[in-house]
This record gives structure tokens, sequence and C-alpha cells, in this order.
């Protein structure tokens, strides 16, 4: 275990780190196995099937990507709140070094086969964002769905990340020079909490702006 969370605290390894570190370094990216335990995976999966999701456009990106999104609710919250635990996010920052961090935000999608549900080339460079996380809520493997990283100028495909793992999670570095998406599933069913830790203000100060 290098990093894992469940509902009572933040479980880190530092002795396992600077390996870790040295892979984000190299290739932007470093897997996380079993980053929810057991028991909090599967009140996750449990909350999951009784969840709503919806359909939508992502018109940030040309052409725009396509997924469903579940809507805001209990699961939703409780999964942003464990991520913004302070001992998270210095955790990130030792496993990427980028920092500091001061909180982070994400959303459950689902990506199906048949749909046209794909997430094309882009590269999240807004509101300080500045590593992404993608955790898998699947308990079924599914095919399809890699996360892919390339070069923003030449285009030169560097990473193809396959996280099929139930509760593994993926860290990946933001950057100018990158971009990344996720291709389209062709068998079995991709669900996934994805989002960014971010450097900004904090978010009483960001409420205070109105920029939250």
């Amino acid at each position: 275990m290098l990093l894992q969370v469940d509902r009572a605290a933040t479980h880190f390894a530092p002795p396992r780190a600077a390996a870790a570190r040295a892979h984000f370094d190299r290739h932007h990216w470093v897997k996380l196995p079993h980053f929810l335990d057991g028991s909090m995976l599967a009140q996750v999966q449990h909350a999951l099937a009784r969840a709503h999701f919806v359909e939508v456009r992502h018109t940030g990106v040309t052409p725009p990507s396509i997924d469903v999104c579940m809507e805001p609710n209990a699961l939703a919250a409780m999964l942003e709140l464990l991520c913004n635990d302070a001992a998270m996010l210095r955790a990130v920052e030792a496993l990427t070094g980028c920092g500091p961090l001061v909180r982070f935000n994400g959303f459950v999608y689902r990506l199906a086969p048949a749909t046209g549900h794909h997430h094309n080339w882009h590269n999240d460079m807004l509101q300080r964002r500045r590593v992404a996380m993608s955790i898998n809520l699947e308990a079924d493997r599914y095919e399809g769905g890699v996360l892919m990283i390339r070069e923003r100028e030449s285009e030169r495909v560097v990473a193809s990340i396959e996280n099929t793992g139930a509760g593994d999670a993926v860290l990946f570095r933001i950057d100018a020079a990158l971009q990344h998406r996720a291709t389209a599933v062709s068998r079995g069913v991709k669900t996934a909490f994805a989002g960014w830790f971010r450097s900004e203000a904090p978010l009483r100060a960001s409420l205070a702006r109105g920029t939250a």
C-alpha cells in the first residue's frame, strides 16, 4: 500500500514514495493500487447502485467530450471530503512534486459501449489545476476507457494507462505541454471518480471572491 483512504484517515507509506515520485517525474503519472480500501469501496459501490446519472457534453473541449455524470449527492460529497484531507494533500505533493496543493474537487462519471461516450484530447489547464486523479469505482473489469497522455506540440503519445482494478487510482500531471483523453469503452462499464488537486487560495477565500 502506497496511499490509501478510508473513512477514518489517509494512510501513506513515505518509504515507498521515492520510487513513485521518480516514476511520476519520468512518465507524468503513477498508479495507486487499492487507493480505496475494501470496506470503503463496498460502501461506494452500494451508493452508486442508487445514484442518478445524466448525459453531459463537455463543451470546453473541442470537439466536445461526452459522458454521463452522477448528480450531486452524499456520495460525491464524501469522496471530495476524503480527498481534501490535509494528509492526502501532503501525500500527493510528496508523490508528484507539485505544490503547494490546497484543494481537490471532482465528479463521478461513467462511460459505456455503443453510446458515443469518450473524452477527447484536452489539458485541464484552468483554476490552477496541478495534478489529476482518477479512481476506478467499478467492481467488474471493463475494456477500453484507457487514459492516454501525449505531448501537446508533437502529439506523441507518452503514456497509455489501463486502470481496471477496483478501487485503484491514477495520479497524472496537468501541464500546458501535455494533453490527455479517455478512449471509448468497448466492453463493460467504466465508472470513475475523477478530479483535480489545485494550487490556489483556500476554499474560504475562493467563496469570499465568488470563484469557488
